[in-house]
């Protein structure tokens, strides 16, 4: 990682980065956590392309977080003919609760229960919202709607209910299969796709825990209003969340989403959350060589609301340039954050509240302490990363170095704005930790003799979630 940038970058796999030199590319590129998306492939291949990433992470001396991303109850078409089926404004179409193929005059919906859960006047979006049509009748199993925005429509697209409250689960059984697949590869997080409640984060702990994934990060997908109705319920369930604006914003009106997407972000900063910010961050990128200058201003507006991290997806799982999407991209992160540091801050007021007990205060202090040390180094000795990740959201200016024996922990950190993961042996004795904080400092950090380190660990040695002990060193002294 370049410890001058400190916003981090999730590449999503797939065709265009699934071969072994593609992976190394992006890694070196400045990818700093791998998606893989299960609504998309088989449980087989995602198996596969986790543990073949985690073989050449390793060989790039890099850490790089695994992000297993469940499908979720994601509704869809049925299949098409080639060259998709055209809909044409006004027209009246037939929706059938099956997938049926689609035709100009009939549409099936993979969802069993639609007829029973929507009502007449309700809108249907297909596409990510490229065509509406409205519900006319709903009877005996049948809904009869009317185009209002018309297209062409592909096969098994998805499809948005703004408004109906299903009651489908937001873990299905395809996702409790996947989540046992990818236990074999040991993720480091899990997404839970089309999350409503904190219940449904709830539920999906439980079934990490049953599948042997218990000490993986879970990140709440907000693409449902219902989940920012509840969004201080859902962080006190989850690890983290993403800000998934593509479906967000068929949900809701896209007008509200760039002001949902600061919300979010100045919530998980409050709770010491990680905030992931997706979709279409540089999605022309997917045919083109460069991103546009909109798009370049998206992902600087994200560095400014404070996210942590930045993802990529048709970018780079099917675009035709994707190592050159993840490299564009380190540099625009690196220009939002010099940009800011320039002003004087690297995130919001709320980045400054520490409300996770004595471990987030000691992590504020140590922020404070290092704001009136010129050219300090912060080091979080940590079992679990959790001491990392509460000095991480305090945005210091320094740099951070995550210092852990714990090989889970390490890859964790490798999604935490700002934090550079550093091995270290189990220290016994609390002067081994403090020396070995100190050659981290001046291996990783370039800090020089008579230079700070100020250093988070806890006492007894071993243990997590004790931190305790804030202490400053001069190099060599």
């Amino acid at each position: 990682m370049d410890l001058a940038r400190r916003t981090k970058i999730v590449a999503t796999t797939g065709p265009a980065t699934a071969s072994p030199g593609r992976l190394a590319e992006i890694i070196r590129a400045g990818a700093d956590c791998l998606r893989f998306n299960f609504s998309h492939g088989t449980a087989a291949e995602h198996l596969a392309g986790m543990r073949l990433a985690r073989r050449i992470a390793r060989r790039l001396g890099r850490r790089v977080a695994l992000l297993a991303d469940l499908g979720g109850p994601k509704l869809r078409t049925g299949a098409a003919p080639a060259g998709g089926v055209r809909l044409l404004r006004g027209a009246r179409v037939e929706i059938l609760p099956r997938p049926v193929e689609s035709t100009p005059e009939r549409i099936g919906v993979s969802y069993p229960r639609l007829a029973a859960e929507l009502r007449p006047g309700q809108r249907i979006l297909l596409a990510d919202g490229r065509m509406e049509l409205i519900a006319e009748t709903v009877a005996r199993g049948r809904v009869l709607a009317r185009v209002r925005i018309g297209g062409v429509l592909g096969a098994r697209k998805g499809v948005n209910l703004p408004g109906a409250r299903l009651s489908v689960p937001a873990l299905t059984a395809k996702d409790r299969a996947d989540l046992a697949a990818a236990a074999g590869a040991r993720p480091d997080y899990v997404a839970l796709s089309f999350v409503r409640s904190a219940a449904d984060v709830a539920a999906c702990r439980r079934a990490m825990r049953a599948a042997g994934l218990a000490d993986a990060g879970l990140i709440a997908k907000i693409e449902t209003p219902e989940a920012l109705a509840d969004i201080d319920a859902v962080l006190g369930e989850s690890d983290g969340i993403m800000v998934a604006r593509g479906d967000l914003g068929v949900e809701m009106d896209p007008v509200e989403v760039p002001a949902a997407q600061r919300m979010l972000a100045e919530r998980a900063a409050l709770r010491d959350r990680l905030c992931i910010v997706a979709t279409e961050m540089f999605e022309s990128m997917v045919e083109n060589q460069r991103p546009t200058r909109a798009e370049v201003s998206d992902v600087a507006g994200a560095v400014r609301d404070g996210a942590d991290a930045v993802m990529l997806s048709a970018e780079t799982s099917v675009g035709r340039h994707p190592v050159e999407a993840v490299r564009i991209m380190a540099r625009v992160l690196s220009a939002a954050e010099r940009d800011l540091a320039a002003g004087g801050t690297l995130a919001g007021p709320a980045a400054l509240s520490a409300r996770g007990g004595p471990a987030d205060v000691l992590a504020l202090a140590a922020r404070l302490v290092e704001t009136r040390l010129s050219g300090a180094v912060l080091v979080a000795a940590t079992e679990s990363g959790r001491t990392a990740r509460f000095l991480s959201k305090s945005r210091p200016p320094a740099p951070i170095l995550g210092l852990s024996p714990s090989e889970r922990a390490l890859d964790r950190m490798a999604l935490y704005w700002g934090v550079l993961p550093v091995r270290s042996r189990r220290c016994r004795r609390h002067q081994d930790l403090i020396l070995a904080a100190e050659r981290a400092a001046v291996r990783f950090a370039g800090a020089r003799r008579g230079q700070h380190v100020v250093i988070l660990s806890g006492t007894p040695l071993g243990t997590s979630g004790n931190t305790n002990t804030l202490q400053l060193r001069r190099v060599g002294g």
